[in-house]
């Protein structure tokens, strides 16, 4: 087994890391050799508040992974969560010179619609031109060399926090794992979970996670929008924990074995124990009361999406629906729910096009480890490793980085 065909993803979330090691073929398509996973108590929301739990985590999955594929594992490609990605779009305007457009004229209105207020500590990753309008004739795509007096353009705007991926880095540095690449997960997640086809005629993927629920729009096989919500699996958890009166360890396992959030698949005569607190005996409570808890909180997430996706105008361009992955999407009735509030098929994603442990990753909660190591594959790393280097220059490779993300896609 060649080292250059091992491709390692390390998805490092709120509730659990997981480790994919991968053999790449000579066809371009992977297949999974190894498989670890531990829990995560060292981040909040996807963003590292403990480094030296979240150390542990990784050496923990690290090591479960390498008994699995019998090979020691150095670098990976890291997933960082995007709870500190923000994306808005902005208008520019700019009066023409000399009444013929020209690349000047360009960089001008870009500049113009660039100029932002952006919160402190985060760096405009990328400016992305949707349409150009002159003297009030839009969709154009380049203006240079055109004619008129008024120049505006639109623009999609892109904002992240670099030292979110740097703490991300130490981390796995001081577990002994260097990091070649860092990937927006539901970025990775979509290399998993989407096809081709999808991309091309508008898709929303949807990814959610312990900590944060994200999403991405792509159409003609290009990021169009992304949005993250402060909500996820927690707070389901949470929310069971609250109209259940029991532990929140209680309440986490409920919820996986007894998660619904479609009211008609509950029989009438289905009922759940529940341990309660101090010293009191369980009690049997019907699985209908679950499930309104459960649906409730499901209900909130996917009408902030869709509303998400109205003010943006991009109900319509969603041709091929919606891709439900990450741990959320294993809720029973989730499919049902999800195309009742936005209107359009919906599927759960999981990992696809891949060979070998096939059946141990076979589960949208490995979504984005699977994708790095797509990912990893198909951007054969060539190269300094990014996460070395004197703490300036890891900030600049990081920013790079993640300034790649987006012109990787759009």
């Amino acid at each position: 087994m060649k080292a250059e065909n091992i491709v390692v993803g390390l998805d490092i979330g709120t509730t659990k890391i997981c480790v994919v090691v991968g053999q790449k073929n000579e066809n371009g398509s992977v297949d999974i050799i190894g498989v670890g996973t531990a829990p995560s108590t060292g981040l909040r929301k996807g963003v590292v508040i403990n480094i030296d739990a979240t150390v542990e985590s990784i050496k923990q999955a690290v090591k479960e992974a390498e008994k699995m594929c019998g090979l020691q594992i150095r670098n990976a490609t890291v997933g960082i969560a995007g709870g500190h990605i923000k994306s808005f779009n902005s208008r520019g305007i700019i009066a023409v010179k000399n009444r013929e457009v020209t690349k000047k004229d360009v960089e001008r209105v870009i500049e113009s619609a660039s100029a932002v207020d952006i919160p402190i500590g985060s760096e405009v990753l990328h400016v992305i031109p949707q349409q150009f309008i002159l003297d009030g004739q839009s969709e154009i795509k380049d203006p240079i060399g055109m004619s008129g007096v008024r120049l505006e353009v639109d623009v999609h705007i892109v904002t992240g926090a670099v030292t979110s991926a740097q703490n991300i880095m130490k981390s796995c540095e001081r577990a002994g794992i260097s990091v070649n690449d860092i990937v927006l997960e539901q970025l990775a997640s979509s290399e998993a979970v989407l096809s081709d086809d999808e991309k091309e005629i508008g898709v929303c993927l949807i990814d959610g996670g312990g900590g944060t629920t994200d999403m991405v729009v792509f159409k003609k096989g290009a990021i169009h929008h992304t949005a993250v919500l402060q909500l996820g699996g927690n707070n389901f958890t949470r929310d069971l924990s609250i109209g259940l009166n029991t532990p929140e360890s209680e309440a986490e396992r409920i919820k996986k074995l007894h998660g619904c959030v479609w009211l008609d698949k509950i029989m009438d005569d289905d009922y759940v124990e529940v341990p309660s607190v101090g010293g009191r005996p369980p009690r049997k409570i019907s699985r209908a009361v679950l499930t309104q808890i459960l649906q409730a909180r499901a209900e909130e997430i996917f009408q902030m999406f869709l509303g998400e996706l109205q003010k943006n105008d991009l109900v319509e361009m969603i041709g091929g629906g919606v891709v439900l992955t990450g741990g959320i999407s294993n809720f029973e009735g989730i499919e049902e729910l999800a195309s009742t509030i936005f209107e359009m098929p919906v599927r759960v994603g999981k990992p696809q096009n891949i060979g070998g442990l096939v059946d141990i990753v076979d589960d949208p909660i490995y979504a984005t480890g699977v994708g790095l190591a797509i990912y990893s594959a198909k951007n054969d790393f060539k190269g300094e490793k990014i996460s070395k280097g004197n703490d300036e220059r890891v900030f600049n490779k990081v920013l790079e980085r993640m300034k790649n993300w987006f012109s990787e896609f759009f």
